[in-house]
């Protein structure tokens, strides 16, 4: 495991819209769903997994943490499941392949 230096980790803060002291210094519980986001994707960040599995990530986000969310996940190095109905999201973000259910039936779409 790595120690990080106080600056290291504020930097990394910083990058995922974590300006100010106090939410850098906020508990979790009290961080909106859009916050919570932006947090996770700082640790995936600092600590890159190999395979992301994400659920409707765009619900309750503001348009600034959006594009930053696309912009992370462009540039994410490993494999992910997306589950989303957000379409414009899943292009942005450069999704290639998709599996669509509908009544109960699986569909494989190549885009």
């Amino acid at each position: 495991m790595t120690t990080w230096s106080y600056i290291e980790v504020r930097r990394l803060l910083n990058d995922f819209l974590f300006r100010k002291n106090e939410e850098v210094n906020t508990e979790v519980s009290r961080l909106s769903g859009g916050e919570k986001v932006r947090l996770t994707l700082a640790q995936i960040a600092a600590f890159t997994p190999k395979l992301l599995i994400l659920d409707e990530i765009t619900n309750n986000l503001d348009l600034e943490t959006r594009g930053h969310v696309i912009e992370v996940l462009k540039n994410y190095p490993g494999a992910m499941i997306i589950i989303s109905h957000d379409v414009d999201f899943l292009k942005e973000i450069g999704v290639s392949d998709g599996y669509e259910i509908v009544d109960g039936y699986f569909s494989f779409s190549a885009r």
